[in-house]
């Protein structure tokens, strides 16, 4: 295949670099990579010249602070502008484009020369990305790269010169800069002071459709925007089925999510606005609350029936390869398409013409599976610390799982040991839960023994 590593031809720069010479698991590089930046982020923001005058906080909220936007949450125990000065929304900011656009892909391409790294950094930044394969990977970094410019320059210039116009030059550039790299990386940190997100510009068309085209395209991943582009420009015919997958399922859930956002919630949170403004509201309720966590409608008084489907949009999340987390909309597919199959008995789950293997398809299983486990364990934690109702407490866990940032508001008040727990959560959902168990495993897979095999009674 054209993606197989020959160890015995591979040039001798490359099998005698220091990552094959220590055997090092690069996805260990990626977790505690991603530890230092959060911990190294924790400190600066935890330090007073960071802090508006008059303001101190404790460690527990610097490290979640620096947690929730290194792992793109946008959850927040403390305001971001009410709290930090300029130099402290700055770390935020690179804090986000660390964690956002995997910490590797810009380091990459300034060593994409360098041999000492070898097939364990393809393989780290692969992993770092969630890809599906390390063939190429040096030059899609380097395409990854300047996608990233082209898409946030676009989305700085129009917040810019048509949102924050009515701000002095450099504080309307400096908020078009902060939320355009914020949407783009799913992040959903915003400059609005008082935990207000983006509740003032509900009825803002122009600020809308910019937000939700930077989380979409954000959210969609690297790969398949340059599937598109490679289809535009015919250097090929047809989209790929993953490219295929995750646009078709990206479209329907967020069609899904706005039409029942409004069905469940037109005569409660959003009867204030007119028609035209509640669909707007949720259709960008419906695409942020797959991962980028700005919201434009106060989410405290959500009837439970909403709640619960912003849960399963959170849970699902943004796409492999994206800026985004959750269980992947491939993931979401792929068991969808496997239970179909299961009720129709066919041996695997097809779609547009095209087979899926087992072997993703018990991926598939198991990222679901421990996901739920994870979550389910971090809200009897939850339940321990704090006595809020249980329903904001699950809404909350599922929004660090899915490295959202959506919030009932709650999230201020919580404990220690709750803000820890949702730090660790943060955390395993920016890495995936299979990454996390992966690292833990390594070195320890043991060849099966093979038993007798007896039925077991189902139902």
């Amino acid at each position: 295949m054209e993606n197989q590593i020959d160890m015995n031809n591979m040039p001798l720069s490359l099998k005698d670099g220091p990552l094959l010479k220590r055997k090092v698991h690069p996805l260990n590089f990626l977790v505690f990579g991603l530890l230092f930046v959060i911990l190294l982020g924790s400190l600066l923001l935890w330090l007073p010249f960071t802090h508006n005058d008059s303001k101190e906080i404790n460690y527990i909220d610097a490290l979640f602070t620096s947690t929730s936007a290194t792992t793109v949450t946008g959850l927040v125990s403390v305001d971001t502008l009410d709290t930090y000065n300029f130099f402290g929304q700055l770390i935020i900011l690179i804090l986000i484009n660390c964690g956002g656009l995997g910490y590797m892909t810009v380091i990459s391409f300034f060593f994409l020369n360098s041999s000492a790294f070898g097939l364990k950094y393809a393989m780290f930044v692969k992993e770092s990305l969630n890809l599906p394969s390390i063939g190429d990977i040096l030059k899609l970094a380097k395409k990854v790269f300047f996608t990233i410019i082209v898409f946030e320059a676009i989305g700085i210039g129009i917040l810019t010169l048509f949102v924050f116009d009515n701000f002095e030059v450099m504080k309307s550039l400096w908020y078009g800069i902060f939320h355009a790299m914020s949407a783009f990386n799913n992040a959903g940190f915003d400059l609005m002071g008082g935990f207000n997100s983006l509740t003032g510009y509900t009825g803002n068309v122009i600020f809308n459709f910019t937000i939700m085209a930077l989380i979409f395209f954000g959210g969609i991943g690297f790969l398949v925007i340059s599937d598109i582009i490679n289809v535009r420009k015919k250097r090929k015919r047809f989209l790929t089925l993953h490219s295929e997958l995750v646009l078709t399922t990206s479209i329907i859930l967020i069609f899904l999510g706005a039409v029942g956002f409004y069905a469940l919630e037109h005569s409660n949170l959003l009867k204030q606005y007119d028609e035209g403004t509640k669909w707007m509201a949720s259709s960008f309720i419906s695409v942020s609350s797959r991962t980028a966590g700005f919201t434009t409608v106060d989410l405290a008084s959500l009837s439970i029936s909403a709640l619960l489907v912003l849960c399963l949009l959170m849970f699902i999340g943004a796409s492999p390869g994206s800026t985004g987390a959750g269980i992947k909309t491939t993931t979401f597919a792929v068991l969808i398409l496997w239970l179909v199959a299961t009720i129709k008995n066919k041996k695997e789950p097809e779609v547009f013409d095209r087979r899926i293997s087992r072997d993703t398809v018990e991926k598939a299983l198991l990222l679901f599976f421990t996901s739920v486990l994870v979550i389910a364990i971090i809200i009897f934690g939850m339940t321990l610390f704090d006595d809020k109702p249980l329903s904001k407490m699950t809404f909350e866990a599922f929004s660090a799982f899915g490295t959202v940032g959506l919030t009932t508001g709650i999230t201020p008040d919580l404990s220690f040991g709750s803000k820890f727990l949702l730090c660790l959560l943060m955390f395993i959902g920016r890495l995936t839960t299979v990454t996390f168990l992966t690292v833990i495993a390594y070195g320890k897979r043991k060849d099966n023994i093979h038993l007798l095999e007896e039925n077991v009674a189902i139902g």
